[in-house]
């Protein structure tokens, strides 16, 4: 919807309604973190990474965004800090390798939220992971990473294989063993993007409710998931994740990503309430019938003296 003014719109935060200080439709220029998994385990897929070069740099990136490249295995490594320049990007996405087996994931997504927070205030920030939703040896905390994500406005968007394939390839960890989910997340699909869960040997089956476990593993700052961990991320800061494996599917993924980036309302405010610790729950409402909204769930107020410097949230 592309005709929605800002009168339409409602901000809550934890319940208290706040003025809206920004309102734009897809305005402000992107900077976008790109994350790709160089591992062994997806050589197969190397081709396919290598040659998405025009369709991020023509869709997601467009005319007036900036982008940076990180590649991650057994190691994190930046392969071209933040520019506009398209064939700059364009080359450090050719050129990655595919070889270490290690999936250093959270540590490549502190990174890029490091990279990011740098970005002027101008940009909206993005970051986008082409990789399995998996991590191996990684020195960040899942749930720490996602608190600064949204601390900086970041909304976190995944490419990649699903979620069953890491269930084959490094086991499944059926909900409810070994993590204790908070109570009501596997009634529904109660919101978009819940996540189908078969009862396995009395685990729960039936829909997780990514957002109310999204926002417990960002209070608990932990790394309590396996093999949904993008879903979790997207979830946490209002991105999607597209499981994909095939050339096709993965440039069809980008092109949507980019479409959405270039036609959302971003709209801001400054919490009006005295900002105490713990999970900030965000909700926005449209005066429009049957209308559905994406939007991130919340932020995170850890107990520091300097808890109350909240940046306005979008």
């Amino acid at each position: 919807m592309l005709d929605l003014a800002q009168s339409d719109f409602r901000v809550y935060d934890n319940g208290a309604e706040q003025a809206i200080e920004h309102w734009d439709l897809g305005g402000d220029p992107l900077a976008v973190a790109l994350v790709i998994e160089t591992s062994s385990h997806i050589q197969m897929m190397a081709p396919v990474i290598h040659g998405m070069s025009s369709i991020f740099t023509e869709t997601v990136m467009a005319l007036n965004g900036e982008a940076a490249v990180i590649s991650y295995d057994s190691t994190v490594e930046v392969r071209q800090r933040f520019t506009d320049d398209h064939d700059a990007i364009a080359s450090a996405i050719a050129g990655v390798p595919f070889e270490a087996p290690e999936m250093r994931l959270y540590d490549a997504m502190a990174e890029a939220v490091d990279l990011l927070k740098a970005r002027p205030v101008k940009y909206r920030r993005v970051m986008l992971i082409v990789g399995e939703s998996q991590d191996i040896a990684s020195d960040a905390k899942l749930g720490l990473v996602l608190r600064d994500a949204e601390l900086a406005n970041i909304a976190i968007y995944a490419v990649g294989p699903s979620s069953s394939t890491a269930d084959l390839r490094f086991g499944p960890k059926p909900p409810g063993q070994g993590i204790k989910y908070p109570p009501g997340v596997f009634s529904g699909p109660t919101r978009p993007g819940a996540l189908p869960v078969p009862g396995n040997g009395g685990a729960p089956g039936g829909s997780l409710d990514l957002v109310p476990v999204a926002i417990w593993l960002v209070t608990r700052g932990t790394n309590e998931i396996k093999n949904h961990q993008l879903e979790m991320a997207a979830a946490a800061t209002g991105g999607v994740d597209y499981r994909a494996l095939r050339d096709r599917t993965i440039r069809t993924a980008l092109d949507r990503i980019g479409s959405k980036l270039h036609a959302q309302y971003v709209l801001s405010y400054r919490p009006s309430s005295e900002q105490t610790a713990g999970f900030h729950e965000i909700k926005v409402t449209v005066a429009r019938p049957e209308v559905t909204v994406r939007t991130r769930p919340g932020y995170f107020v850890a107990s520091t003296p300097d808890a109350a410097n909240v940046p306005p949230a979008p």
